[in-house]
C-alpha cells in the first residue's frame, strides 16, 4: 500500500495537471480558431488571412471561419443592431435583437441606466457553432467603455475586455435573435490590459 502512495498521489497531480494544460490549449484553439491569437497576444501578418477578414457595417470583424458560416448574414445583422442599439442608445433597435423575456427584464429605463455610458468597440467574431433547431452558438470578444460605476461588478473599470458566446435563436414569431440572458454563464469581463 505505502508503495503505491510513493508513485500514486504524484502520478495523479502529472496526470490532472496535464489534463489542465491540454484543455486551456484546447479551449484557446477551439475560442480562437485555426488563424487567430488570444487578444494580447502578437502573430505575424498573414496577407491571406487578412485578405479574407470581413468587416461589417458597423465594424464587426468576422475570422475567416466565422465569415464562411452559412447563416453568417442572418447573425451579421443581429450583431450589427445590437451593437448600433447599445452605442446609440436605441432602445428599440437593441430590442429587435433579443427575446421578449429580455425586454421585460430589462425596460427601457433599466436599459439606459444599464447602458447610457456604454461604447462597445472592437468587437471580432471568432467562431460559430450550429447548435440544435436552427440555433447556434456566436463566440465573440469585445470592449466597452463606460463609466466605473456602469461597469461589470467583477471588472469595475472604465475599459472591459469581454469574451462572450452568445446563443443565437429562433423565437416564438421566427426570427433569430440573441438569447443573451445566459450571459452569466458564458462572459468572461476582465479590465482592458
Amino acid at each position: 500500500m505505502r508503495s503505491w502512495l510513493k508513485w500514486g498521489i504524484p502520478l495523479a497531480v502529472v496526470v490532472l495537471l496535464a489534463a489542465g494544460g491540454g484543455g486551456v490549449l484546447l479551449a484557446q484553439q477551439v475560442y480562437y480558431g485555426e488563424h487567430e491569437s488570444p487578444p494580447g497576444t502578437e502573430s505575424a501578418p498573414s496577407g491571406v488571412v487578412a485578405a479574407q477578414q470581413k468587416v461589417s457595417r458597423s465594424g464587426v470583424e468576422y475570422s475567416p471561419d466565422a465569415a464562411a458560416y452559412p447563416d453568417q448574414r442572418i447573425i451579421e445583422g443581429l450583431l450589427d443592431n445590437y451593437f448600433d442599439g447599445i452605442n446609440r442608445r436605441n432602445y428599440e433597435l437593441w430590442k429587435s435583437t433579443v427575446p421578449p423575456s429580455k425586454w421585460r427584464e430589462l425596460p427601457l429605463s433599466k436599459f439606459n441606466d444599464d447602458y447610457g455610458s456604454t461604447t462597445d468597440f472592437d468587437i471580432k467574431v471568432h467562431r460559430i457553432d450550429p447548435g440544435q433547431d436552427r440555433s447556434a452558438l456566436v463566440m465573440l470578444s469585445f470592449k466597452s467603455d463606460q463609466d466605473i460605476a456602469d461597469a461589470p461588478p467583477q471588472a469595475k473599470a472604465r475599459c472591459v475586455q469581454w469574451d462572450v458566446v452568445y446563443p443565437v435563436v429562433v423565437d416564438e414569431d421566427g426570427n433569430a435573435v440573441l438569447d443573451i440572458s445566459r450571459l452569466p454563464n458564458s462572459a468572461i469581463a476582465v479590465p482592458c490590459g
